[in-house]
C-alpha cells in the first residue's frame, strides 16, 4: 500500500504497481467466477421452474356409451356419446382425467334423463322419448396438454319437436390431472366481452349487439348469469384449443326447461381467435407456459365399431318435418 500524502495523493513505493496489478487480475477473475456461477444459479431456477418432459408415448382410446330402448324408464331412450379414455400417464392422474372427460361427454345425458332434478322429474312423466347424440373431437393433444370439443344435440320429451345442440370444451393438464376453464387462462371483464362480441357479430349476424347494455348483460352470463336468468339457462364458457394452436372460445346457454314445439336450436355460439390476439386478456395461469411449450404428442384411437342415433342422426326426422311445416305458410 503505497502512503497518503498530506495534499491527499497516493505515494507508491517501487514494484507495488507491478503488485497492484496483478491484484487487479485476480479480482476481475474471482469476479468473472462469481458472476458465472450466479448465472448458472439462476439458469438452474429457470430450469427447475419449467415443466418436465412431460407425456410423449399415451394413447387416447375414443369410446361410445350407447342405450336404447330400456326397460328402465316409462318412457323411451336413444343415446349415442362419445368420449375419450386415456392411458399411459401416473395411474391416479389418468382415473381422474378419464372421469372428466366422461362427465363432460354425458352432461346433459345426466341433467335430463338419468341425474333428474325435481323439474325433470317431474315432466319425466310427459316424456315420448328422450335422445341423445354427443360426439368428442381430440383437437389438440402434446406432451402437457389435452384439448377436446364436445358437441351434442338432445332431445328431451321429443325428437322432433324439441331439439338442441350445444357445445363444451375440456382442457387438461397432463401433469397435473386439473383442467383449465376460460376463466383460468384469459381475464373475463369488459374489455374482453368487447373483444369476444366483435368477432361474434360477425359470424351471428349481429345476434348479440355492440351497446354497453348489450355487453353487460353477455358479461353476466360468462360469469355465471344472475337469479333471472339462472332460473331458466346453464350458462358455460368454454375454450379449447384448435390443431393449430388457434383457439375456439364460446358459451354454451343450455336451456333448464322443456318450450313448445320448435325446429332444431343452436345454444351455442363461438369465435376463433389466435394466441397473440388474446395477449391483453392473458392470466399468469402456467397454462400458458405449457401451451408455449407444447408439441405434438400421444396418439389418438378411434372407436371401432359405432352405434348410430336412429332418432338424430343427421337430423333427419326432425329437419324433414319442420322443412314441411314452413311449407304450408
Amino acid at each position: 500500500m503505497g502512503e497518503q500524502t498530506q495534499e491527499g495523493r497516493i505515494v507508491q513505493y517501487p514494484g507495488q504497481q507491478e503488485e497492484n496489478g496483478t491484484g487487479k487480475k485476480t479480482a476481475f477473475i474471482v469476479i468473472a467466477c462469481l458472476v458465472l456461477i450466479s448465472a448458472a444459479a439462476v439458469g438452474a431456477v429457470i430450469y427447475a421452474k419449467r415443466p418436465s418432459r412431460g407425456y410423449q408415448d399415451y394413447k387416447v382410446q375414443m369410446q361410445q356409451y350407447f342405450s336404447e330402448y330400456t326397460d328402465r324408464y316409462e318412457y323411451s331412450e336413444v343415446v349415442t356419446v362419445t368420449y375419450p379414455q386415456i392411458e399411459g400417464i401416473e395411474e391416479e392422474r389418468q382415473n381422474r382425467i378419464n372421469q372428466m372427460m366422461y362427465d363432460t361427454a354425458m352432461d346433459r345425458t345426466n341433467y335430463w334423463h338419468l341425474e333428474p332434478d325435481d323439474y325433470v322429474s317431474g315432466i319425466q312423466q310427459e316424456y315420448s322419448i328422450f335422445s341423445s347424440d354427443a360426439s368428442c373431437e381430440v383437437s389438440y393433444h402434446s406432451q402437457y396438454l389435452l384439448s377436446l370439443n364436445y358437441e351434442e344435440t338432445y332431445a328431451p320429451v321429443n325428437p322432433v319437436f324439441y331439439v338442441s345442440i350445444t357445445k363444451r370444451g375440456l382442457n387438461v393438464d397432463l401433469m397435473t390431472g386439473e383442467q383449465y376453464g376460460l376463466g383460468d387462462i384469459v381475464r373475463i371483464d369488459d374489455a374482453f366481452i368487447k373483444f369476444w362480441t366483435d368477432k361474434a357479430n360477425k359470424e351471428y349476424d349481429d345476434f348479440f349487439g355492440d351497446s354497453e347494455e348489450d355487453r353487460e348483460i353477455l358479461l353476466s352470463w360468462f360469469l355465471g348469469g344472475d337469479e333471472e336468468w339462472n332460473e331458466y339457462y346453464e350458462f358455460h364458457p368454454y375454450f379449447y384449443v384448435q390443431e393449430g394452436k388457434d383457439f375456439m372460445m364460446g358459451i354454451a346457454i343450455d336451456p333448464k326447461y322443456v318450450s313448445n314445439a320448435r325446429p332444431p336450436q343452436e345454444d351455442a355460439y363461438e369465435i376463433v381467435c389466435s394466441a397473440k390476439e388474446l395477449e391483453k386478456f392473458k392470466t399468469e395461469s402456467d397454462f400458458w407456459e405449457k401451451y408455449d411449450l407444447s408439441e405434438d404428442a400421444g396418439e389418438i384411437v378411434e372407436c371401432g365399431e359405432m352405434q348410430e342415433n336412429i332418432w338424430l342422426e343427421d337430423l333427419s326426422g326432425a329437419g324433414d318435418y319442420w322443412e314441411r311445416i314452413e311449407g304450408l305458410y
